[in-house]
């Protein structure tokens, strides 16, 4: 079990490395991308694009526009269009934060580029989990009336009903020459946001796509190795904790599927229901069961209040998020982001009070909370209007929970490590006898009962010997404590040198040594093991001064023994011995069975 522990062990540092990794090509990724789409024209004022294999192929050219809000959400399109004509639009700046939220719509005009020729374009708004958006396009008009095309995306309606399938609204268009009607965005989301719209030819599109998927791809099946790993440590271990965090990484892994859109794209492409709420629902479930798991590490600190606190932190994510499903999308600002500030406040304060009682373990939990809550709390102040969109609050989740899972597995290792490390001494003082160093009762009441069972198929075999120091009360009054420890070991000592391989030298519990021979002896011979046994012990004891020796009275029980069980033989051992107390001139006494003979000699002098 060893070896396979440290190849998990092993298999955890690799995946940690590759895991992290991979968040950094998507970081990387994610900037490169955010630059791309930097690059290019700035502004909406008319210009030609020459397309062709010749030239330099459009790259995600990032336009700003005019933009109208709707306060009530209810205008149409004719009167937005009128309402831009009459110059009530204002121009919008890259990266300011809109009012969206609360019923609110907001109208985007924009100008697309000119062109010499017809050129397919894929206009794209990079911010996944938008609620709606639809793309507004004007057609060559029919009898003189001007015709529009509306393309629909966005989490309101399922993915597999988007122009195109993707992570998050692209629109597939035609930019014709001569072009004169500007385009028109429809955007509705929950809570105020900064986004933009790019440009791109089809084929870079598709291969920034491919990336972008190639990436996410590795990072959430690093991720699910992480609750693999988890639940084959529970087993190995048999720990619990380990299952909570393998259900705390399942719930981040769809969370993080439903997040950067890939959930809709492919687990449910068809469920609208499910693509609009399952980003905040299973986020609130991750977050209130990472409370379950740092309860876990702390149950059993003395501390109540701390577990009962966690406990009700995480039952309120739950009903934060069965709030969320059941009543409105309202809870998102109003009540998801007071929690999320309080979990993270509990995480930090829970991990740095663990870290100070049990440092290698809880240093490494700190880490892992610390590198999850700075990773949250950009896309909290996207939520609160107070950061632009980016790639630290586009990806900042992403990024802190690829650090914090191998981080945290890590720290669930060593404290499952240090348990059963702690159990095994435990056990062991069950065992063995913490002073001597030979068996404990217990395993003298198993090894008797193991004899006696033998006995029944071979009445010949086996012996015990109940040996006693008789001046043990004089030593200790004499020398002390620490002078009764040293007898006590030495006797320990001179026991186990008369012992043979496989014999059993164990603490009976009052005190008193027992030696279980387990092979074939004659009484003769168990005479002279007492006789040995008795010269051993009146050697001088180490730590005490010269001549201190140990006097033995032993009693002993040949085969086959006449008793119904383990504790009666001992029993009888036990008076036999009382018996000798009162005999100062004999040290060894045979037990006489009902039909035991008379010619051997039952006793021993001193």
């Amino acid at each position: 079990m060893g070896n396979v522990l440290r190849g998990f062990w092993h298999l955890v540092r690799v995946f940690s490395a590759c895991l992290a990794a991979g968040l950094l090509g998507l970081l990387l990724h994610g900037s490169a991308f955010a630059q791309a789409a930097g690059t290019g024209a700035e502004t909406l004022e008319p210009q030609l694009i020459a397309l062709g294999r010749d030239t330099h192929p459009l790259q995600g050219t990032r336009g700003e526009g005019w933009v109208l809000v709707d306060a009530s959400g209810q205008m149409t399109f004719e009167q937005v269009r009128a309402q831009f004509a009459a110059g009530q639009g204002r121009r919008f700046a890259l990266g300011e934060i809109m009012p969206t939220g609360g019923g609110r719509v907001l109208w985007f005009q924009l100008k697309l580029p000119a062109v010499a020729s017809p050129t397919p374009l894929l206009l794209s708004v990079p911010h996944p989990n938008m609620d709606g958006v639809d793309l507004y396009r004007p057609i060559p008009p029919a009898n003189g009336v001007a015709q529009w095309q509306v393309q629909r995306s966005g989490d309101l309606i399922p993915v597999a009903q988007w122009p195109v399938r993707n992570l998050y609204p692209a629109f597939e268009l035609v930019l014709m020459p001569g072009e004169s009607q500007p385009s028109y965005l429809r955007v509705i989301h929950s809570y105020p946001l900064s986004l933009y719209w790019t440009l791109s030819e089809p084929d870079s599109f598709q291969e920034v796509s491919k990336q972008t998927h190639l990436l996410l791809g590795i990072y959430i099946g690093l991720v699910l190795l992480m609750a693999l790993i988890s639940a084959i440590q529970a087993f190995a271990w048999s720990d619990r904790v380990h299952l909570l965090y393998a259900a705390y990484v399942l719930l981040v892994a769809l969370g993080q599927l439903s997040l950067m859109g890939l959930g809709g794209e492919y687990l449910w492409p068809a469920n609208a229901w499910l693509n609009d709420h399952a980003p905040v629902t299973l986020t609130l479930l991750g977050a209130a069961m990472l409370h379950l798991v740092l309860r876990q590490l702390i149950v059993n600190r003395d501390v109540p209040w701390l577990s009962r606190w966690l406990l009700l932190m995480a039952l309120l994510g739950a009903l934060v998020a069965l709030a969320f499903v059941t009543v409105g999308r309202h809870f998102l600002v109003i009540y998801s982001t007071p929690y999320y500030v309080a979990s993270m406040l509990s995480w930090i304060g829970v991990a740095a009070w663990y870290a100070r009682r049990r440092p290698r373990v809880g240093l490494w939990v700190l880490a892992a909370v610390v590198c999850l809550v700075g990773g949250s709390t950009f896309p909290v102040l996207r939520m609160l209007s107070l950061s632009p969109m980016s790639a630290a609050t586009q990806y900042g989740v992403q990024i802190g929970a690829a650090l914090e899972l191998p981080l945290l597995l890590i720290a669930l290792y060593f404290r499952s490590h240090e348990r059963r490390n702690n159990q095994l001494r435990v056990g062991s003082l069950t065992r063995v006898d913490p002073l001597t160093g030979v068996a404990s009762h217990r395993v003298l009441l198993q090894r008797l009962a193991q004899l006696l069972q033998r006995q029944q198929y071979d009445p010949a075999v086996g012996a015990v010997l109940l040996i006693r120091i008789s001046n043990a009360a004089s030593i200790r009054q004499e020398y002390g404590m620490e002078g009764a420890q040293n007898a006590e070991v030495h006797a320990g000592d001179c026991i186990t040198g008369v012992a043979q391989e496989g014999d059993t030298v164990a603490r009976h519990r009052d005190g008193d040594f027992v030696l279980l021979l387990q092979g074939r002896v004659t009484h003769e011979q168990l005479s002279t093991i007492g006789q040995r046994l008795i010269a051993h012990g009146l050697a001088d004891i180490p730590g005490l001064p010269f001549k201190t020796a140990l006097q033995f009275k032993l009693a002993v029980a040949e085969a086959p023994f006449q008793v119904a069980d383990a504790t009666h033989l001992l029993l009888l051992l036990e008076a036999v011995l009382d018996e000798l107390a009162a005999r100062p001139g004999t040290a060894l006494r045979f037990v006489r069975w009902p039909d035991a003979k008379d010619t051997a000699p039952a006793e021993a002098p001193v």
